[in-house]
């Protein structure tokens, strides 16, 4: 029995380490040697090259999608504006266009939720971290609070960031 129970807990053993199936670098979703980005370049297929926009926000803590985003410059001025269903808002980020960062102008920046406006703001700062004049394209990182003069209700607009969006 000693022997049976022996010989039972190696075939367990033996038959439980089976080796795993190979896993295919350009596939697995991380930079391994070789590649210039993940799952491309090196002996993968080639990176694209076409420049991928998004735009990613939190209002007051909550990650907020936009059905529009655009990035607007009007011959003197830079501004992004957002909206969705319930969200209209326009950060002014001044004349330059240079990569930095810089404080938002008051002046030109606003906030709609559901209709009620928050005009004022403070504490608020962009980056520009890409700035490809030749192609049109900006991409940066901005946090701004609108608060309503008068109330105490505040929309911490926070996580901010714009890519390669196209002017």
């Amino acid at each position: 029995m000693r022997y049976f129970m022996i010989l039972s807990a190696m075939l367990l053993i033996f038959s439980a380490c089976k080796e795993d199936e190979p896993v295919d670098p350009c596939t697995n979703g991380f930079l391994d040697p070789g590649e210039t980005a993940p799952d491309c370049g090196g002996d993968c297929p080639p990176c694209s090259t076409t420049p991928i926009t998004f735009l990613n926000l939190m209002v007051n803590g909550v990650n907020t999608a936009t059905l529009t985003s655009d990035l607007n410059y009007d011959g003197t001025s830079w501004s992004l504006q957002l909206a969705n269903d319930s969200l209209n808002m326009q950060i002014a980020f001044g004349t330059t266009g240079a990569i930095g960062t810089e404080p938002i102008l008051a002046a030109g920046s606003f906030c709609y939720l559901n209709g009620t406006q928050y005009l004022g703001q403070t504490d608020g700062t962009y980056t520009i971290s890409d700035h490809d004049v030749s192609a049109n394209l900006m991409s940066g990182f901005f946090q701004i609070k609108f608060f309503r003069p008068g109330f105490v209700d505040t929309l911490h607009i926070t996580n901010g960031q714009f890519e390669n969006f196209e002017y």
